[in-house]
């Protein structure tokens, strides 16, 4: 997926998850949000996730390539809680990362078909087929045979 349709798309679900789909420095959600380097392309700052955080259009065009410590002067606490949760990893991740090979091996031994997926995968497959989030549905877009099409009426999803 890396060069094909979904780049970008991952990191950028990744990004949501990890900051709360907030602006980082602002604290506004429900609004569209961009992804930011924390330390500026042009200050030598990286693509690295450690170094994207997520800002409104405002915030963004605020900082500009300003460095995080430049930007934050006035505003110590929100400077220290931004650096702190750039190096974080996605909360329970490590719990997640332990079981989920060994869950997918005793699945399979049962010998029906499993596949598995990415979040940023399954949601791909869902917004494209035009599905609303739930549960359920995620599990119907997991992976690479989600049907192509699938419509929803009410509570039911045809697959045609």
């Amino acid at each position: 997926y890396q060069q094909g349709e979904l780049m970008g798309y991952e990191v950028r679900e990744y990004l949501l998850e990890k900051w709360d789909r907030t602006c980082a420095y602002c604290g506004k959600t429900d609004i569209p949000l961009e992804i930011e380097h924390i330390v500026p392309k042009s200050e030598g700052g990286s693509n690295r996730v450690s170094n994207l955080t997520l800002a409104c259009t405002a915030c963004n065009r605020k900082k500009g390539n300003k460095s995080l410590e430049q930007f934050l002067s006035r505003k110590p606490r929100l400077l220290k809680r931004i650096q702190k949760q750039s190096k974080l990893p996605l909360k329970d991740a490590g719990a997640v990362n332990t079981t989920r090979w060994d869950l997918f091996r005793t699945l399979k031994k049962t010998g029906l078909p499993v596949e598995t997926g990415s979040s940023g995968l399954t949601k791909f497959n869902r917004t494209t087929r035009g599905l609303h989030k739930t549960h359920w549905l995620d599990a119907a877009c997991v992976g690479k045979s989600t049907p192509e099409k699938m419509f929803q009426i009410d509570k039911t999803v045809l697959i045609v």
